[in-house]
């Protein structure tokens, strides 16, 4: 790699710790100038912060942001160890799709990781921190395939139901998904599979972030 390719990496990856930061600055100043905000729940949290000028850092590092928003959680070392393996990882060319699903699901497991061990004040168990990434692991695993179920369902249904029907199909599935009704713009499957993915990542963090809070110790 020529020198000024490392350094064109060095510069967007510090512009990308920098947003970071910049995020996790914006998030305590808020709680501290509105306290209804912790009162929120993690839907209305996300929903700030996915309609906010960090839309497009929340699209990218949706692991990241979620445990900064909903639980209160960051570290600069975790991110940066986050960003390093993921680098180290680009360079392997995946010849099918399952195999590049495996790997994004391992690398946001990499950061609950990362970020378990930098809240841990004193030596941890090399086991218990691999326990926190194979639950985090097996949990997002299991809500890609969830999700891949639901997708079969829906093309299956969109294929036979009218607009209406598909409509009132969306709503349905949108309640198995996410704890509030939501409005949908169904008059295209892309925006359906858009709107499931975005609900379906929201159900898949929580889920995650439960897991852990419920089985290791803070």
């Amino acid at each position: 790699m020529s020198t000024e390719k490392k350094q064109d990496e060095k510069e967007l990856e510090d512009v990308v710790i920098d947003l970071a930061n910049k995020l996790w600055r914006d998030l305590k100043k808020r709680i501290v100038d509105d306290p209804t905000f912790v009162k929120k729940s993690d839907s209305e949290k996300v929903d700030i912060y996915q309609k906010s000028e960090f839309k497009e850092f929340y699209t990218k590092y949706p692991i990241v942001c979620r445990y900064m928003v909903c639980m209160g959680q960051f570290s600069n070392k975790a991110f940066k160890r986050y960003l390093l393996k993921c680098k180290s990882m680009s360079a392997i060319k995946h010849t099918d799709k399952p195999d590049a699903e495996d790997e994004w699901v391992q690398r946001q497991a990499d950061y609950i990781r990362y970020l378990w061990e930098a809240y841990q004040k004193q030596h941890f168990n090399t086991a218990d921190s691999q326990e926190i990434w194979q639950q985090a692991y097996n949990m997002l695993t299991q809500e890609f395939t969830d999700f891949k179920e639901l997708h079969k369902e829906v093309e299956a249904k969109l294929k036979i139901d009218d607009k209406f029907n598909k409509s009132s199909m969306v709503k349905e599935l949108l309640q198995r998904l996410a704890t509030e009704e939501q409005s949908l713009d169904a008059n295209t499957t892309t925006a359906l599979i858009k709107k499931l993915e975005e609900k379906l990542l929201i159900q898949r963090k929580n889920a995650t972030s439960s897991q852990i809070d419920n089985d290791v110790e803070k």
